[in-house]
């Protein structure tokens, strides 16, 4: 007995001392292939997020106030976070890229060394594989960093929850200030999440992750230069960004994704849902103590309310499985749903984390999961990455380039510098910044770089680029800006919408205002340059209304010379409008017809918010030249009729008849000729 208590304990091996620090070397180096370095800029005139990086960086030098004088998805730290790179404070950048992916990945590892040898190789592995081949994998890393630390809030207990909830929280309140959609979607999930640690207990872990996540937020708000009184204007100026987002800015691209999208969706919610169904017997993670007692619930963090506590926990999943599928699919695009099929192969197997269900149910939700993942991966790797032989070699030569960049980060610097400069030279406008110099200047289109690559004064309006302003809501806030006295003295045009849109559509009421109060005062490198001559608001006077089926012809003719404003109002229908808000708005279609006998003039899309705000529909505006025309008082083009179309068979997702208002235009000045400064000029 004596020999016994006096035996000394052998000391661990070295498996032992390492296992508790290998998830976190594994997590570095996952990190390191997985980095979303910014990378340099592409063609100015071509690629609008150029211009949006350039805006974003512009902002922070110049501290705008997001809120009253930016809108857009991007919040005030979006500028470090942002694909492209950009000279502005980029030690900084880098520095949170590389917080941001060893953040993620330490969550996705500290899941997956709860799973066996197998499902922990296959969630880091599906994890790796998609993110590394991504172009842009920011909000994935995000999206998935959230997942993976909110699901170990749930299995996580005793001193090891508190710096997970921190963690979390910190996490949320950064995402939320880089976008505004992680802001609503993020934040919705951390109280769905919170509620459940509540239900389980733990309610002083609960109540602390949302102050801990509004007092980061606000702090995080406060150090990117902005008035803390701007708050509310920024939240309500984004919502109805997202929702214009929703609404108008949806895109058919690759209608083949949408099955493949479905069924992930439902096997990776059947995996949660089995994964779930089985959290109401959970045993503490370290023990095989079974929860019997309410103190030894409370004490080993088990739920008194299990049926809440599993219906809460299913809500967060099922909502954070919703937010990637309408950021993912809403723009059928090569860019958004990878997003979406990398994180569902994510989370399909990182529920299996989950504790308490029995062996069928673990079956079940390992089958679903598993099913899932591959779907997606495989959705990746067809339509969207490389060639498998290069895809697979990718995280390797990602590892490669950001080990480079983060050994030696003067190197990386010097070459992005370099890169800027060269589209610092592309984008010269000499004849221009001569004639604008310390006065005041906003862009019109998507073209925002050209002013910043130049030093230019700029002063944007809140919803900078026109392909965003897509509501109603969005026109009004630039319409009331150039009725301001913050109004720009000049504006560098171009008329260049996205998506194939009809060109008047975009921004419609600030296009109104510039016709209607700018003068033409040169043209330099495919771009108008306009001056103030006045800040009149628009005069209008109803000459027709009445009401058309889809498809019906809306006759503007018979006005002459008259400038035409047509407004159309296409409302959805209950089943459009959950299509809507569950998936996208269906596609619409405008049509410029010509008098009888004459060639069609255009067919373009035109989604049904802008729709609503109107247009000029007479004389038909489509690119810079007729605009040059139309200031020089030449001939212009003046369709006879509009009609608006929708694709066969999805006429029921609509309302109909649809009301339409033609005004025309009365303004003494509208359209006044400039033909001393408009004839010569070029587009």
């Amino acid at each position: 007995m004596e020999t016994s208590l006096n035996a000394e304990t052998p000391s661990p091996g070295p498996a032992a001392r390492w296992r508790p620090i290998l998830p976190i070397l594994v997590a570095v180096l996952i990190a390191l292939s997985v980095m979303p370095l910014s990378r340099a800029p592409l063609d100015l005139k071509v690629d609008t997020d150029t211009s949006l990086s350039a805006v974003l960086n512009y902002a922070h030098q110049h501290r705008l106030q997001y809120g009253p004088e930016l809108v857009y998805t991007y919040g005030p730290l979006g500028y470090l976070v942002f694909f492209y790179y950009w000279p502005h404070e980029a030690g900084l950048r880098l520095a949170v890229q590389a917080a941001l992916s060893l953040t993620a990945a330490l969550g996705v590892c500290l899941v997956a060394w709860r799973l066996g040898l197998i499902g922990r190789c296959l969630l880091l592995g599906s994890f790796v594989f998609a993110a590394a081949n991504l172009e842009t994998r920011t909000d994935l890393l995000f999206y998935v960093g959230l997942l993976c630390w909110g699901l170990l809030c749930f299995v996580e207990s005793g001193r090891r929850l508190a710096p997970v909830a921190t963690v979390l929280a910190v996490l949320t309140a950064f995402g939320a200030l880089v976008k505004a959609s992680i802001f609503f979607g993020a934040g919705t999930g951390l109280v769905l999440l919170a509620g459940t640690l509540a239900l389980r207990g733990k309610l002083r872990v609960a109540v602390g992750i949302l102050a801990g996540f509004a007092m980061c937020a606000v702090l995080g708000w406060v150090a990117s230069g902005q008035d803390l009184r701007n708050v509310g204007v920024y939240l309500v100026n984004a919502l109805a960004l997202v929702r214009g987002y929703s609404q108008g800015l949806g895109w058919e691209g690759m209608p083949g994704l949408t099955p493949l999208g479905v069924a992930a969706l439902m096997l990776a919610l059947a995996a949660a849902s089995l994964a779930c169904m089985g959290t109401s017997n959970i045993q503490h993670p370290t023990s095989n103590i079974q929860c019997q007692s309410p103190r030894r619930r409370l004490d080993v963090g088990c739920s008194p309310h299990p049926t809440w506590s599993r219906a809460l926990l299913l809500s967060w999943l099922t909502w954070s499985v919703f937010v990637t599928w309408k950021h993912g699919l809403a723009r059928g695009d090569v860019y958004h749903p990878v997003h979406f099929f990398a994180f569902i192969g994510v989370l399909a197997l990182a529920v299996l984390v989950l504790p308490g269900a029995g062996p069928r149910l673990r079956l079940a939700a390992g089958a679903a999961g598993l099913l899932a993942c591959l779907i997606s991966l495989l959705t990746l790797q067809t339509l969207f990455f490389l060639p498998s032989a290069q895809s697979l070699q990718q995280p390797f030569r990602t590892f490669a380039y950001n080990l480079r960049s983060v050994l030696r980060p003067d190197h990386y610097c010097r070459r992005m510098d370099a890169i800027v400069a060269e589209r610092r030279d592309e984008a010269r406008l000499p004849e221009i910044s001569k004639r604008i110099g310390k006065a005041t200047v906003d862009v019109f289109g998507q073209n925002q770089a050209y002013a910043v690559l130049n030093d230019l004064n700029f002063h944007p309006r809140p919803v900078f680029q026109s392909y965003v302003a897509c509501t109603p809501q969005l026109m009004a806030l630039n319409e009331q800006f150039y009725l301001s006295p913050a109004a720009p003295q000049y504006v560098i045009f171009n008329l260049g919408p996205q998506d194939r849109r009809f060109a008047p559509l975009e921004d419609s009421l600030a296009l109104r205002h510039l016709l209607l109060n700018y003068e033409p005062a040169g043209s330099e490198g495919g771009f108008l340059l306009l001056k103030a001559r006045s800040a009149a608001p628009c005069a209008m006077r109803l000459v027709r209304e009445g009401n058309v089926l889809l498809g019906e012809r809306i006759d503007v003719s018979g006005f002459g010379d008259t400038n035409l404003w047509l407004q159309i109002a296409l409302e959805p229908s209950t089943t459009g409008l959950l299509r809507e808000v569950f998936y996208r708005s269906p596609t619409v279609r405008l049509t410029a017809w010509p008098e009888p006998g004459k060639r069609l003039l255009t067919r373009r899309r035109a989604p049904a918010p802008m729709l609503c705000a109107g247009f000029v529909a007479s004389p038909l505006l489509q690119r810079n030249q007729d605009v040059l025309d139309l200031y020089a008082g030449k001939p212009r083009c003046r369709p006879a009729a509009y009609s608006v179309e929708v694709l066969p068979g999805r006429e029921y997702l609509w309302k109909q008849p649809l009301h339409y208002r033609v005004y025309s235009l009365d303004a003494p000045h509208f359209p006044r000729a400039f033909p001393d400064s408009a004839a010569s000029l070029k587009p």
